[in-house]
């Protein structure tokens, strides 16, 4: 039975060659945690370089403990970011702290919309279950992001700890 996982869908593998950008932009110093939202103008141009092993090396706890640590403002290692010609930026190092805070953001443990885009649906029940574990584990442990955001808007609605959470994901990044 699998114990660890499986985050491997959340950002897409690339040649390194991809494709050719014309204006690549000013470089990007900072990710907020807004940037892993799926919708956002960043999160869709992240890859992993072919030759990355596959983000599937973390169980729940570990995941569930990185959550945290960011969350409460800790130090955390820098994510080391390439851009390449074609404007992807490529996670050189920190694919696994990076897929962690993106599954927390957008819900999806393995099992959720990114997931199942890139599995074309079909995600075996040992996914799904260690999936689903990861979840209650950080839902219960940290909080969903959906609701320490929506503490933002409407602090009393949520206990302190929560607000806490919120106000430090305001002023927190990821460089």
């Amino acid at each position: 039975m699998a114990t660890k996982v499986n985050l491997d869908a959340l950002i897409p593998r690339e040649d390194f060659e991809v494709g050719e950008n014309s204006n690549p932009g000013k470089k990007k110093e900072t990710i907020s945690i807004g940037d892993i939202e799926i919708d956002s103008f960043f999160f869709p141009n992240i890859r992993k370089p072919d030759f990355q092993r596959e983000t599937n090396e973390w169980d729940k706890d570990k995941i569930c403990e990185f959550i945290k640590t960011f969350i409460e403002g800790d130090l955390i290692p820098a994510i080391i970011l390439w851009r390449s010609t074609g404007g992807y930026l490529f996670v050189i190092d920190g694919s696994h702290r990076l897929s962690a805070l993106a599954a927390w953001v957008n819900d999806d443990y393995g099992d959720g919309t990114i997931s199942k885009l890139f599995y074309d649906g079909i995600i075996p029940d040992e996914q799904i279950k260690i999936a689903q574990e990861t979840r209650k584990l950080v839902n219960k442990k940290v909080g969903s992001y959906k609701d320490i955001k929506l503490a933002r808007t409407y602090p009393d609605k949520f206990k302190p700890e929560i607000i806490r959470y919120a106000q430090n994901l305001s002023a927190s990044y990821i460089n």
